[in-house]
């Protein structure tokens, strides 16, 4: 049956009402806002209210709202994040037609990014993989004609592209790592090279526990890499401007991110010419997969309404606009992505994946966001020890530490296990 048809049959009786959406991401709102007042003139009588806040407030609001049952009807997470609230029967389960809409328009890698336990509670939005953005003009400077492919060649490039004053003092990195940033985000950009290292932070046993497994060579070499383009290759620092900012700016010339990125350049940066490519290889050809999804709250009163207007924000008219206008793929199996891809070719990382790709969806722990930020806090301070370098012992402590404190955590958590 189509699915406008369906959210007209829900919402035919219902009367004046009004649904509301949280949201971290403050670049969706034009497409958010155009949704919305197409689907209240579609829908008398229905109000959609949109509110969007700066991420890490969001996160903190939507923690505190959910288990009051103060917050919004609709919100955008991840599964690791909700996970504690489905247990606490705090997460609306959707209605059969959504589950299959959802079973029949994506991919079989993002419905699994939206189920617990075999059941499907979300639909998803946004997410892919990370991709190395590069900057044309350097690289053409440098002799260089290609983004690197593997490890070496990544250490080969980035020295060469790397700029300093006349004190050796780094003026524009050959790649910007992420090196500082509250929340889990340090940890989960180190987890790509330590994935590529053949590792990955937590294992997931056949009895649905977790135990670390970064305290091997995996992790040791993943570590290694960050403290040699640091302190032996001296082709990033802490001192000099990092991520999308400083790309834009034209003061780095490599970096690892989202399709997002595309978006930003086009508002904050259309003269830099730049390309896109899959992430450099080391042991395996790895990357990090996920997507965020919508939700509906337990306690919402509208939650029929809430589900068919999520169905509407994921028609294919505005997810197209999302990727033009803010960057962010959500890759459905029924769209056709061949007019973007030619309009905006630095969209294909993202969509064109490797056959022999690993990109493992966040972990399900209970616990990850705990684990993955206390990790981002050892590692930022190994960042800063010029001492590790050369130092295979201080690396394999720095590792072996916090690997024991990931176990612990899981314990904690009664998530602890090794079969």
């Amino acid at each position: 049956m189509n699915l406008m048809l369906l959210a007209f049959l829900s919402v035919a009786q219902a009367g004046d009402v009004t649904v509301t959406l949280w949201d971290g991401y403050p670049e969706y709102r034009p497409v958010w806002e155009r949704a919305a007042r197409e689907y209240e003139k579609a829908h008398p009588g229905i109000k959609i209210r949109l509110e969007f806040f700066p991420l890490r407030e969001y996160e903190r609001k939507l923690c505190v709202a959910l288990p009051a049952g103060a917050g919004p009807d609709v919100f955008r997470s991840g599964l690791p994040y909700m996970l504690r609230f489905i247990e606490a029967g705090l997460i609306s389960r959707p209605p059969e037609r959504v589950v299959e809409f959802v079973r029949r328009a994506y991919p079989e890698w993002m419905v699994e990014c939206v189920t617990h336990k075999g059941e499907v509670y979300a639909v998803p939005i946004g997410g892919g993989i990370k991709m190395l953005f590069w900057n044309k003009r350097m690289f053409r400077e440098a002799g260089l004609t290609h983004p690197p492919r593997t490890w070496d060649e990544l250490i080969e490039y980035a020295r060469k592209l790397t700029k300093y004053d006349e004190k050796g003092k780094v003026i524009r990195s050959g790649i910007s790592l992420r090196l500082t940033g509250g929340g889990s985000g340090i940890a989960e950009k180190w987890w790509i090279f330590l994935l590529q290292a053949g590792g990955t932070i937590l294992e997931e046993t056949q009895s649905g526990k977790f135990h670390n497994s970064y305290d091997n060579q995996a992790g040791r070499d993943a570590l290694k890499l960050y403290i040699d383009l640091l302190y032996k290759y001296k082709v990033d620092s802490f001192d000099i401007k990092h991520d999308a900012e400083a790309f834009a700016l034209e003061q780095t010339a490599m970096f690892i991110r989202e399709a997002w990125v595309i978006g930003y350049m086009k508002e904050h940066a259309p003269h830099v010419e730049y390309g896109t490519a899959p992430l450099p290889r080391f042991r395996r050809v790895a990357n990090m997969g996920g997507t965020d999804a919508f939700w509906v709250a337990e306690y919402s009163k509208n939650k029929d309404l809430a589900w068919d207007f999520i169905v509407w924000l994921n028609r294919k008219e505005y997810l197209k606009e999302v990727i033009r206008k803010v960057g962010w793929v959500t890759i459905r199996k029924d769209m056709d992505l061949s007019d973007i891809l030619e309009e905006i070719p630095q969209l294909r990382p993202a969509v064109e994946m490797p056959p022999d790709l690993y990109a493992p969806p966040y972990p399900r722990a209970k616990c990850v966001d705990e684990v993955y930020t206390r990790l981002a806090t050892r590692l930022e301070r190994a960042y800063r020890d010029r001492s590790l370098l050369d130092n295979l012992e201080g690396i394999a402590r720095v590792i072996r530490e916090a690997a024991e404190e990931t176990d612990r955590i899981l314990r904690e958590w009664g998530e602890y296990g090794t079969e």
